[in-house]
């Protein structure tokens, strides 16, 4: 599977409860992050699979 490197802009804000988080994961914040576009790709993918035509994203 081929593998995309990116790098994302969170305000403070997000970014502090990221920062919450992972230190309550045990985890870094990167990880999290990654999670996150994951779960959103899935989404993606499952809404095109099902022939929504609404866009996903904005």
């Amino acid at each position: 599977m081929p593998k995309v490197q990116i790098q994302a802009d969170l305000s403070e804000e997000l970014f502090q409860r990221y920062e919450g988080e992972a230190g309550r994961s045990g985890v870094p914040v990167q990880s999290l992050v990654e999670e996150t576009v994951k779960i959103l790709l899935r989404e993606m993918e499952r809404h095109e699979a099902e022939g929504d035509d609404e866009p996903i994203l904005v």
